[in-house]
């Protein structure tokens, strides 16, 4: 619950959010080991390695996670059925059985807080405090308010410190060398803008010379009408805007026979890519000649804008592995400033047309002022590459259990 919390709200205001949950216990032995075995009794969400996650547990995390899927929802009012559909309990019983594991392995490598760091996390919130001093009355009124046992609560601070214990053993053990800030440096601060043309199958389809007899025959097929009444319905607003169905059905019939013949698609858009390479450069003022030879597909030339070579799609197309591989290469075959050209690729089944327009090396004077910034996502990363590995290897071990009743049939092993 604190972790949520935290990961929502941040450390700044943890101490009066707790506060509205606070319990009396402080002065009244809770704290004693033997007085944190167990999740009392009644049914249980499930268990880890045997240990229980408790039904009250998952019913605050629950509801806490239901009001903030309606807070997404601008407050509109959620039912069962639509919560079913988005896995709510399945989502919150995983996130569980995380936190379940991590204090589990802080309780092995011994992370867990003693009874005074639990006692001084309490005791240092001004919420819990009247006139600079521990209220018990207060503490009574908010025990009796929310439902918790001072067992309960005192167990659930020290799991959230454990887990605050075990998430610092990733941190301790991340170092970051100058060499890696600076190949960080580098790699962010080397960009290049990549001017291309995008020939989808949409594109290809309308160089396909259809048989209008074919178009008659395809017409008369009943399913295939409706099929062709669909598509006009779900774009007579904008491609067949102020057409009626009779007036478009036949364009809408060639497109859809087209379609069908990809070996003559990709035959036509390596025809177009032939026509464009042969007048575009990186020069804006080519850009002029590409867009009349586009015109009739309805299409012009685009360009990235500065990516880093740690882009992962470029707008638009995708994932371009060789594409990117180039544009980035030390001796670019598609960088003019390295001798390079317009050259054209395959990608996701369409062709495209590519050059570098623009090219922006790093400033090594300016690393210093990047230094730190550059230090901290290193270090995030690793962090939650360390961690991502660690959870997947006791995942992987782990016994789970989902109670079907309480997560909705969901049974992990």
């Amino acid at each position: 619950m604190l972790t949520w919390i935290r990961e929502k709200f941040g450390k700044t205001v943890i101490g009066a959010i707790i506060a509205l949950l606070a319990l009396v216990f402080v002065f009244y032995g809770v704290f004693s080991p033997k007085n944190t075995r167990g999740l009392g009794e009644g049914a249980v969400a499930g268990t880890v390695n045997g240990e229980s996650i408790s039904l009250a547990d998952f019913n605050r995390a629950y509801n806490r996670q239901v009001e903030f899927f309606k807070n997404m929802l601008g407050g509109a009012k959620v039912n069962e059925e639509q919560l079913k559909n988005f896995h709510i309990r399945e989502s919150v019983f995983r996130d569980l059985v995380r936190r379940k594991m991590m204090v589990q392995e802080a309780q092995k490598q011994g992370y867990l807080p003693s009874d005074e760091e639990v006692r001084a996390r309490i005791s240092e919130i001004p919420a819990f405090q009247k006139d600079g001093k521990f209220n018990l009355d207060l503490y009574k009124r908010v025990l009796e308010a929310n439902s918790y046992t001072a067992s309960g609560f005192e167990k659930m601070l020290r799991d959230d410190a454990a887990v605050e214990k075990w998430q610092s053993y990733f941190h301790s053990r991340v170092n970051v060398s100058e060499d890696e800030i600076k190949q960080q440096y580098l790699a962010t601060g080397d960009k290049r803008n990549i001017k291309y043309v995008l020939l989808t199958n949409d594109t290809g389809k309308k160089d396909i010379k259809v048989d209008p007899a074919e178009v008659q025959k395809y017409l008369k097929d009943p399913a295939k009408l409706n099929l062709i009444k669909n598509q006009y319905e779900a774009r007579k607003e904008k491609e067949y805007k102020g057409k009626s169905f009779d007036a478009a059905k036949e364009q809408i019939t060639r497109d859809l026979i087209a379609s069908t013949n990809l070996d003559q698609i990709r035959k036509a858009n390596q025809s177009i890519a032939a026509r464009v390479s042969a007048v575009m450069t990186a020069s804006k003022g080519s850009d002029a000649q590409v867009n009349k030879i586009l015109k009739p597909y309805g299409i012009e030339v685009k360009s990235t804008g500065l990516i880093g070579r740690d882009a992962q799609y470029i707008p638009g197309m995708g994932e371009a592995k060789e594409l990117m591989a180039d544009a980035f290469a030390d001796k670019s075959p598609i960088n003019p400033a390295t001798g390079g050209k317009v050259k054209t690729y395959p990608v996701n089944n369409w062709v495209v047309v590519a050059v570098i327009s623009e090219s922006q090396s790093p400033d090594l004077t300016k690393l210093g002022t990047e230094h730190d910034k550059l230090a901290n996502e290193i270090v995030t990363r690793k962090e939650r590459e360390m961690f991502d590995s660690w959870l997947k290897k006791v995942t992987e071990k782990a016994k789970i259990d989902a109670n079907p009743a309480v997560v909705g049939g969901e049974k992990e092993s």
